[in-house]
Parts: C-alpha cells; structure tokens; sequence
C-alpha cells in the first residue's frame, strides 16, 4: 500500500523562512558568545574585525519576527502577513546572500547582457614555462591563442 503524501505547497504560498530552525544558526547562536569570550580573555590568538562581529550579530537577529517585522495586508482579499526584517548582509547570513545573488543575476540577464546568445570559453594552459611566456603581453597571448 502506498503512503499518502500531502500534496506539495503551491509556489504562490508564501512561507517564511525560520531561520531559527536551521543547523548553522543553532551552531551560531550557541557559539558566539563563547568564541568572544575566549578571544576577549586570550585563550584563542585570533583577532575578529568589527565588521565581521556586526555581521555575525546581525545573523542572530535576521528573519526573527522578534526582531522586528513589518505587516502587509492584500487590498483585494483582506488576508494579512507578517514578514520579518533581514539583515541585508553580504558575507555570512545564507538567506540574504541567496536574495543579493538572485537580484544580482536577474540585473545582469535583464539590464547588463546582450539579448544576443553567449558563449563562455576557457583556456587552460598546464605548462607552466608557457604561462610565464604568456603572461606578459597580451599582444603575444592574442597571436598564440589564434
């Protein structure tokens, strides 16, 4: 007998993301505070920039309804949502890098590249005496390459 699976969510359901639920913020979340202190007191000889602590503490607040969210409501049907505030950051929370990536891509297929078919194409040279040879002039690479 076959096992009743429910039916898959419908790609117009908007889910919040629960980063709390998530491995990486568990680990982070437990961690930190700990790591701070063991570098604060000198038992690990590694020193955190500023930015990189304001990034980390951000994580732990990013997608928390805690933290601050904003309410939005559909004129037509009336139904209302809640959806949590970001951090917006650029080196560390997955779900931020994952938007600024998307956003990035979307901007570079609709504004940046030719409507036009694109080839990419990789020239790997494993001689290391001929990569040294190639390297100076771009002249010479171009003549080589033809």
């Amino acid at each position: 007998m076959a096992a009743a699976f429910p039916p898959p969510a419908s790609p117009h359901v908007y889910q919040r993301h629960r980063p709390e639920t998530t491995a990486l913020y568990e680990v982070v979340r437990d961690n930190l505070e700990t790591l701070y202190g063991a570098i604060d007191d000198g038992a690990l000889a590694v020193r955190i920039p500023k930015h990189a602590r304001k990034e980390l503490d951000a994580y732990l607040d990013c997608g928390l309804l805690c933290r601050g969210f904003a309410r939005l409501r559909c004129e037509e049907c009336g139904e209302s949502r809640l959806v949590a505030f970001s951090c917006k950051g650029r080196g560390f929370c997955p779900s931020c890098m994952g938007r600024r990536m998307s956003a990035t891509a979307v901007n570079l297929m609709e504004r940046v590249l030719p409507q036009s078919g694109l080839r990419q194409w990789v020239l790997r040279v494993w001689s290391m005496k001929l990569r040294w040879t190639m390297r100076p002039s771009a002249s010479r690479t171009r003549a080589k390459s033809r």
